[in-house]
């Protein structure tokens, strides 16, 4: 799943105004008994340390990280898997076209456009939003185990975007919590962090199918991800115009998909998550 890593993209390392945590040093040697970065991804205390630190958990790093971060950045992101809608799958494509990056190219896909927290309890298999592995639909939990058995002793980590589809429901959050679970239990040692879903285009707002509802949603499960020592990284407002709505030039299809630049903004995001969550574990 992992690919050689060639060349860092140049928007990374500095931290922006929203971040509160840094690292101190361009990463200064660590001892044996510190967590290594791949596994600082799951530690319960060190995502309760982040959540308390970053409460609006926006991450933005901008500048050219050394080789020795971009190294760092590609053992913490080993074994990423984004599980999600269109949106998500959108990442996975552009993780493909940048399978160079330390930070994409670590990542595998079990989203899908048209896919939901409510289609993935879909006992027939049938939505037309069911991700495939291996050739195959299946259940997303069976998915993700194939894919955790295809690399061994290694950490599988879980990435999440929904938000669209699911509005029309009220029971969304309680069963966007049981997917997780379901999730973890088919892989026990995965680590999960939930990605804050982007708002509307303007003037697209139309009920349930509105900005304020995706809004919604979003505080509701940065609220389980604290309860249950998740990981969450708020996209939507990164990704916001000044009126809580999509930011039109993040917006490529003048609904609710993003364009590049926007994705851009998924990996300044999740690599200040990723330096934030290994300064918490005193690796940086």
């Amino acid at each position: 799943m992992k690919r050689s890593l060639k060349h860092c993209l140049t928007s990374l390392l500095s931290i922006s105004v929203m971040v509160t945590m840094s690292c101190f040093s361009a990463f200064a040697e660590k001892n044996s008994s510190v967590l290594t970065p791949s596994a600082s991804v799951g530690d319960v205390s060190v995502s309760a340390t982040v959540a308390s630190s970053n409460p609006t958990a926006t991450y933005l790093y901008t500048e050219t990280p050394t080789l020795e971060q971009c190294q760092l950045l590609y053992q913490y992101f080993k074994n990423s898997v984004i599980i999600g809608d269109s949106i998500g799958a959108g990442w996975g494509i552009q993780c493909i076209k940048n399978s160079s990056d330390p930070v994409m190219g670590n990542f595998q896909s079990l989203a899908f456009p048209g896919f939901c927290v409510h289609s993935a309890f879909d006992a027939s298999i049938e939505d037309a939003g069911t991700p495939m592995y291996r050739g195959a639909k299946r259940p997303v939990w069976e998915s993700l185990q194939l894919m955790a058995a295809d690399h061994p002793g290694e950490t599988t980590h879980i990435y999440l975007h929904f938000g669209y589809k699911d509005q029309k429901w009220t029971d969304t959050p309680e069963l966007y919590v049981k997917l997780i679970q379901t999730l973890q239990q088919y892989v026990p040692d995965s680590d999960v962090t939930i990605l804050g879903a982007s708002y509307m285009y303007p003037g697209k707002n139309g009920a349930p199918y509105t900005s304020s509802n995706i809004k919604a949603l979003n505080l509701k499960m940065q609220s389980y991800a604290d309860t249950y020592g998740w990981g969450y990284v708020n996209l939507g407002d990164l990704l916001a115009d000044r009126n809580g709505d999509l930011e039109p030039s993040y917006c490529s299809d003048s609904f609710m998909h993003l364009t590049p630049e926007a994705y851009d903004i998924w990996k300044k995001a999740l690599t200040g998550y990723a330096f934030t969550r290994m300064s918490a574990a005193g690796i940086c």
